[in-house]
């Protein structure tokens, strides 16, 4: 599958830059002559918004010095690259200690998503950070945790789905459940160890990790959006575990649940804009159609990286207009995962419901 040629300038110079951060190659130069200073800004404000920004810079660097970006542009895009970089070697310093207090006071849990997928990036320190997920496979095992972290003087605030804890300026999010559906699945979920030189502890086993990285993909892209950062994640993931009995196992049950179609033509854009080079990636993407796939690229665009765009509204609408719209983007977006759009309803509703009241109480 190749990039739709129609794509307007300079789209098809930052999927370029951003293939060559990825899979850590030279970028191709052209095209990159024709690219003027608001160009050049629209790159720079597509791999910020898109969660990408070091990924993209690395490769920016890579140029030609004749299809450079403006000098100070340039040293910009250095220092973001560079703060990237920065955080991810602090995340996992801060990572391991943690994962080592646990350790020894004999709580089981794992990293899922995160730094686990950094570790599968030919340039891992260039994936940008984000909370860090723990998974506490015990039925008490947050309670616990809690319990232990309280006791070292951490504040931990519960939520409806896990429990946040700040250390070191890194945000850890505490788990019951990795895989939050609202309907079961029906393969093992567990904790397996990894020894990579990225990433060494433990992690989902591969059947898992496929279900849980992309049904977190697609309910996020349902309910908020989200950017091409995850779609960089299931790129590297695909790419260095497709050819698993696994992750085979994992894409069946994805179909099984009903996400089949996002799978499809989220799969579909990994192989189109990211080059994806993995067999069960181009089978998977055969099904792809092209109204789909472009509607869920131009979501993808519009909305950034988890749907900041989406969000930023609720900053500026009443809790109510907002979550009635919310709930009417989700209906417009179950054509990519029904059941679960269906199966979220009443949930949605009710919260919608809830907000009213309270507007009208106020």
């Amino acid at each position: 599958m190749t990039l739709n040629p129609n794509y307007p300038k300079p789209f098809p110079q930052f999927i370029e830059l951003l293939r060559s951060g990825l899979w850590n190659r030279a970028p191709l130069a052209d095209g990159f002559e024709q690219l003027s200073m608001a160009d050049w800004n629209k790159i720079l404000l597509l791999s910020q918004q898109q969660g990408v920004i070091a990924l993209v810079g690395q490769a920016v660097q890579q140029l030609p010095q004749t299809v450079l970006p403006p000098s100070d542009m340039l040293l910009q895009w250095i220092g973001y690259t560079h703060s990237v970089e920065a955080t991810h070697l602090h995340f996992n310093e801060i990572i391991r200690e943690v994962l080592q207090w646990f350790s020894d006071a004999g709580i089981r849990c794992g990293v899922f998503k995160g730094e686990t997928l950094s570790a599968l990036y030919p340039q891992p320190n260039l994936r940008t950070c984000g909370d860090v997920d723990l998974w506490f496979p015990e039925a008490d095992g947050v309670e616990k945790a809690t319990e232990f972290l309280e006791k070292q003087g951490l504040k931990v605030t519960p939520d409806p789905h896990h429990a946040i804890m700040d250390y070191q300026d890194v945000s850890f999010e505490l788990h019951p459940d990795c895989i939050n559906l609202p309907f079961r699945i029906k393969i093992p979920v567990s904790l397996v160890k990894e020894n990579s030189p990225g990433y060494s502890g433990y992690q989902l086993n591969n059947a898992a990790n496929t279900v849980m990285l992309l049904t977190h993909a697609a309910h996020h892209f349902i309910e908020t959006g989200l950017g091409l950062r995850h779609l960089c994640d299931w790129a590297v993931w695909l790419h260095a575990k497709g050819s698993c009995k696994e992750v085979t196992d994992g894409l069946q049950e994805i179909k099984r649940i009903g996400a089949g179609v996002f799978l499809t033509e989220f799969t579909a854009l990994a192989v189109e804009l990211l080059d994806l080079d993995s067999a069960v990636a181009k089978d998977i993407a055969q099904k792809s159609k092209d109204t789909l796939r472009l509607k869920m690229l131009r979501d993808m665009l519009q909305q950034g990286n988890l749907g900041k765009c989406h969000l930023q509204e609720k900053l500026h609408t009443a809790l109510p207009l907002f979550y009635l719209k919310s709930l009417w983007r989700e209906l417009k977006l179950s054509t990519y995962w029904r059941s679960y759009v269906i199966a979220s309803i009443p949930h949605q509703f009710m919260r919608s419901m809830r907000q009213i009241r309270k507007a009208k109480q106020a």
